[in-house]
């Protein structure tokens, strides 16, 4: 199934190249994983019989599930091959875990292609998206609610690893510091994202409260629309927005707010203990495109 917008479509689309994300009938690789976890339970839960196998231990499962992301690459290599023979195209991005599919910049007429093969699910024209904000602890009631029963902000978020596909994020805030508090933030035990290093993002700048940053633009790129006087080609914050989300999400507790020399007051995360992943598809003014964003939570998974 090929999905384009109805507006503007003529001639012209055959000789111009756009984006567009594939999706293929096959599961992602993230199935695999769910299918090992299974077979582990069944087997350490069996009622009948003395074998008795444990669940796989993660960093296991998480090798067989890079293997398997490979093999999927592959697969989407072969098809472009495949279907085009010798015709010019660029992959962008492989998805191995969200969905099983990648994106592609090719013609209207190569895309029609693509949709026709039994393999793929549907072909969506990649399209912009745009950024949106959230509230604060004492309007969702946190500090009588969940921090109460969870025994107050010093645990709230304990443990967990949240991930922010938004604008990026400014390393240097101290609600993102590894250092406010008495209790030293752990290394996260499953976690095995990156932090990218760049002339923007100097090594040092994540911690052990921001532990990844990544930042995704091939499509913004491809289209010759990213302006690197605007934004940074880094997991930076060029805008706000993703400083401000994952500080609200996710920012330490008791962290002054000032502007223009006025204190307004502490602010802090929803879950204050909690680790910071960024993942970077959304720019200033530009705003960003599907498959950056399909990229960045691709990764995150």
């Amino acid at each position: 199934m090929l999905l384009i917008p109805s507006l503007c479509q003529d001639d012209s689309d055959y000789v111009t190249t756009a984006v567009y994300i594939v999706t293929l009938r096959q599961a992602p690789a993230s199935h695999y994983e769910d299918e090992l976890t299974r077979v582990g339970n069944h087997f350490r839960h069996g009622s009948s019989g003395r074998t008795r196998l444990h669940k796989p231990r993660h960093s296991n499962v998480t090798r067989t599930d890079r293997r398997h992301g490979s093999y999927i690459a592959q697969i989407h290599d072969s098809l472009l091959k495949k279907v085009f023979k010798g015709e010019k195209y660029l992959k962008l991005y492989s998805y191995h875990y969200l969905i099983n599919g990648f994106a592609v910049l090719v013609t209207q007429q190569q895309a029609e292609k693509l949709s026709r093969r039994r393999e793929v699910s549907n072909v969506v024209l990649d399209f912009s998206v745009r950024t949106a904000t959230t509230h604060t602890p004492q309007f969702l009631g946190l500090p009588q609610g969940a921090w109460f029963q969870s025994g107050g902000f010093e645990t709230a978020g304990e443990g967990i690893t949240i991930a922010f596909v938004d604008t990026g994020i400014d390393p240097t805030h101290p609600s993102f510091a590894d250092d406010k508090t008495e209790h030293p933030f752990p290394v996260p035990a499953h976690f095995s994202g990156i932090c990218e290093v760049t002339r923007d993002f100097p090594s040092g700048s994540c911690n052990r409260k921001l532990v990844g940053a990544r930042h995704f633009a091939a499509s913004a790129i491809t289209r010759g629309i990213f302006n690197s006087s605007e934004d940074y080609p880094s997991p930076f914050d060029g805008d706000g927005h993703g400083t401000h989300t994952a500080s609200v999400a996710a920012g330490n507790h008791g962290i002054p707010v000032v502007v223009a020399g006025h204190h307004f007051g502490n602010a802090s995360g929803m879950a204050p203990r909690s680790h910071i992943a960024v993942y970077k598809a959304l720019y200033k003014r530009l705003g960003g495109f599907a498959a950056d964003v399909v990229a960045a939570i691709d990764q995150l998974l």
